[in-house]
């Protein structure tokens, strides 16, 4: 009796050797988990031809589309808001001073410009306003024939898309457009005061309650004073912030001055920026 229970162990452990020995000997055997993993990565591939598929994407059957590239920026020129609006108000027909803080022509006399001329032999006096640019020719065009904001909108920012035309710094907004209803604005309201009307007041700007106002009050030793920030949000340009708290799109230097520390340059505005908003000089 023993003799027989000791020869059935024998041959049951000699039956799980050889089970364990030569799985790939029995039937059905599951594919190993490499050999699984081939199969899914040659049957896997990138709907778009010539674009790399991240392994965890591979690894889930996932086509990961690629990062869009960048719109070109909006190029700019040296140009100011005041001399652009002058010139395509010249070429439809109104003729308007340029102010002399224009950059292009600060502390320049008749007498200055007479001078220059004399040392230079050449003759030397101020430019008329009229149409120089490629802006400044679009713009002109489209007024000329009807089109409406939204329409001169779509051309402009087309056109600087397309590295067709360049636009003063304190038109780009911080989305990377071309700030169209401040220069339509500004053209608007130097007609109007061309006409015999007044200039825009200065708002009255609410704070709080989402509007990205903030006023904060510093007491110093001998006085209080009064602070406003403005948070940058889409669509804003320098301009139309200087529009939106002076009513004055030229006053934009301002706001400018005091946030050299976070603007490179006037077209260099971020959305989510705080920039401080000084007060208007007392006259």
């Amino acid at each position: 009796m023993i003799r027989a229970v000791l020869g059935l162990f024998a041959f049951a452990v000699a039956l799980c050797a050889y089970i364990v020995i030569t799985p790939s000997n029995r039937p059905n055997a599951p594919t190993p988990i490499a050999a699984a993993t081939d199969v899914t990565r040659a049957a896997t591939q990138s709907l778009l031809p010539g674009v790399p598929m991240p392994s965890e994407a591979i690894n889930n059957n996932l086509v990961v589309a690629p990062t869009p590239a960048p719109a070109p920026r909006v190029q700019t020129d040296d140009s100011s808001i005041s001399s652009t609006t002058a010139n395509v108000l010249a070429g439809l027909g109104l003729s308007i001073d340029v102010p002399v803080t224009d950059p292009e022509i600060a502390n320049l006399s008749s007498d200055v410009l007479q001078d220059i001329g004399a040392a230079t032999g050449n003759a030397t006096t101020l430019r008329e306003p009229a149409p120089q640019s490629a802006l400044e020719n679009l713009v002109v065009a489209a007024l000329k024939e009807g089109r409406p904001d939204a329409e001169i909108d779509g051309l402009i920012n087309a056109a600087a898309q397309a590295g067709q035309l360049t636009v003063p710094e304190i038109l780009v907004t911080a989305d990377g457009r071309v700030d169209t209803a401040i220069l339509l604005q500004s053209i608007i309201n130097e007609a109007t005061i061309a006409a015999g009307g007044a200039a825009p007041a200065v708002p009255d700007v609410p704070t709080g309650d989402g509007t990205g106002v903030e006023v904060r009050v510093v007491q110093r030793a001998t006085e209080t004073e009064q602070y406003r920030f403005y948070t940058v949000s889409p669509g804003d340009s320098l301009g139309a912030i200087a529009v939106k708290f002076y009513g004055n799109v030229t006053k934009y230097p301002l706001i400018y001055e005091a946030n050299r520390k976070i603007l490179s340059s006037p077209d260099q505005i971020r959305v989510g920026q705080r920039l401080a908003i000084p007060s208007l000089p007392q006259a």
